[in-house]
């Protein structure tokens, strides 16, 4: 069953979780590291969006 969209109120903290299919690893090394940090940066530019805490 696929999950209901997402539900956005503007102005309201979201919470987003970042995880491999079938609990497969997502980075396979420190390049893709990277390269995942560095388009999350272009997208809170993009969209005018801040992250507030990353673990």
């Amino acid at each position: 069953m696929p999950r209901k969209p997402r539900f956005i109120i503007p102005g309201v903290s979201v919470h987003v979780v970042q995880r491999g299919r079938s609990r497969e690893p997502v980075f396979y090394d420190d390049e893709d590291y990277q390269v995942y940090l560095g388009r999350l940066k272009e997208a809170t530019e993009k969209y005018q969006c801040q992250i507030h805490a990353y673990v």
